[in-house]
């Protein structure tokens, strides 16, 4: 039963990070609500960096669709969800909920490949 829990958390995390990824590229994202989290927004987008994430995020999302560098993927989308955490606790909480879905996914799907990150955090 683990594995396919597992297994379904990558396939919607994957889905989530493909589809958000196509849909930033594309510019189908509405702006966030409140004035500080479109002025970040702004930025990010204004300095092409936004660009450099949805790539990243549609790669991991393929990644993670096919099954394939499934540990890369994950390690690349950690920072990414960090970051989606902490702009939307800070600058706009009503997309918190999907921040944490994120994060609970990316545990969920992680599970299955703790013997590969155990020893990025392991005391020499």
């Amino acid at each position: 039963m683990t594995a396919r829990l597992t297994t379904a958390a990558r396939i919607l995390l994957g889905i989530m990070f493909t589809g958000s990824a196509i849909a930033g590229v594309m510019g189908k994202v509405p702006p966030p609500e409140p004035e500080a989290a479109a002025a970040f927004m702004g930025m990010l987008l204004s300095s092409g960096l936004l660009y450099l994430v949805k790539i990243l995020e549609l790669l991991c999302g393929l990644a993670l669709l096919s099954g394939r560098l499934v540990p890369l993927a994950l390690l690349v989308l950690a920072p990414i969800i960090v970051n989606i955490c902490f702009f939307h606790m800070a600058l706009d909480p009503s997309g918190l909920p999907v921040g944490v879905i994120l994060a609970v996914l990316w545990g969920g799907a992680g599970v299955a490949h703790r013997s590969v990150f155990l020893p990025l955090v392991r005391v020499q």
